[in-house]
């Protein structure tokens, strides 16, 4: 079993013990809906609403989350793991500005975050996660068949701030041509150019803003099962992508144990091609609540030769999460990110973590 195949079983098993965990307590509760819900007397078609879980009321919803994380890690004589402590600080804001118009919906929603963490065996503190991701979706339900429809959306996504390489040792690095393949590695005439990096020393891999990614897709919706527990949504159409990266570079080792530290080529690219995704989500109680999204694109039309082919094309994204409610201003969070991106590296790009979320809502 391969390393990611692991780390996909134990995140399972985590989130089946976490789901069973909440399970429990929110058996102790009625199933939360709407906030009408205590205002429904004998209205039926008001009841068909709150149990279908699908319509809103005519409207304005907007959201907004703004807080922070933070986490501190002591060791000493650990096998394997360096003495010290390390810092991780983190800001974040999360946001939302819906408009619902009978059959209509105009969704949209604004995720930033960015950590710094402090390691014992680099001086400088590194950037860990940096996030800015903005979707927007147009949807029209059927009247009569609403959980059918046809959808729009587009979604942006790129890092706020410049990405660097810092080492805890001298080492050689060494920059590659775009569309250099693993097999071109000891080609010399495949670097561009090669520079001794110090301890403690970096090098800029990235600008800000960049790679910058654009999608945009239209297709249809089917929303066959809405309930408080789970939600279930598949979308499907055609889709484009945009990658604006000239410039920048991204790791190339591919853990090949060679004594150098290997970057190659970004390329702006752009793409046209089928999209599907599935989306589960539920509540539990009104403090606990999960989701999980599978999305997959598939390019048949590029403007650059990356040398892929079948299903090397294939662009994928996995989002899990499980969110505790602790009090109106904490929140214990668990989320797994699983993304690859074989126009920008042919490995999947994974994010996991527990984090003890503290912010507030300036309006919901």
């Amino acid at each position: 079993m391969d390393n990611f195949s692991k780390l996909v079983w134990r995140t399972f098993i985590l989130m089946v013990s976490l789901l069973c965990f909440v399970g429990t307590a929110a058996a102790q509760d009625e199933p939360i809906t709407i906030d009408a819900k205590e205002k429904i007397v004998d209205d039926k078609e008001a009841q068909e609403k709150v149990a279908e879980g699908i319509q809103r009321e005519s409207g304005w919803y907007p959201k907004l989350r703004i807080g922070g994380t933070a986490s501190l890690n002591y060791n000493k004589d650990v096998v394997d793991v360096i003495d010290g402590t390390a810092f991780t600080f983190g800001l974040f804001i999360k946001g939302g500005l819906d408009y619902v118009y009978k059959n209509f919906e105009w969704i949209n929603n604004l995720d930033i975050e960015h950590q710094q963490t402090k390691t014992p065996s680099i001086e400088s503190w590194i950037k860990s996660v940096d996030k800015f991701d903005f979707r927007t979706l147009v949807l029209f339900r059927i009247p009569k068949v609403e959980w059918l429809g046809p959808f729009a959306r587009f979604r942006l996504q790129t890092s706020l701030f410049p990405g660097y390489y810092i080492t805890d040792k001298d080492i050689m690095v060494r920059y590659y041509s775009y569309g250099t393949s693993m097999d071109d590695k000891t080609d010399l005439s495949k670097i561009k150019r090669a520079r001794m990096l110090a301890a403690q020393d970096s090098i800029k891999v990235t600008s800000a803003g960049e790679p910058l990614v654009l999608t945009e897709s239209i297709g249809l919706f089917i929303n066959p099962y809405s309930h408080d527990l789970l939600t279930v949504t598949f979308k499907a159409g055609a889709a484009g992508q945009h990658l604006f990266a000239d410039g920048g570079y991204v790791a190339f080792d591919k853990d090949d144990k060679d004594p150098f530290y290997d970057l190659i080529e970004l390329k702006t690219t752009h793409s046209l091609g089928v999209e599907g995704e599935l989306e589960l989500k539920g509540i539990f109680t009104e403090y606990a609540n999960w989701s999980l999204l599978g999305n997959l694109y598939y390019p048949f039309l590029t403007s650059k030769s990356h040398g892929l082919k079948g299903a090397e094309l294939i662009h994928s994204d996995i989002e899990a999460k499980i969110s505790v409610k602790i009090s109106s201003w904490a929140s214990l969070d668990y989320a797994l990110t699983a993304r690859l991106r074989p126009f920008i590296t042919e490995k999947w790009q994974i994010n996991n973590t527990i984090l003890l979320n503290i912010g507030f809502d300036v309006f919901y």
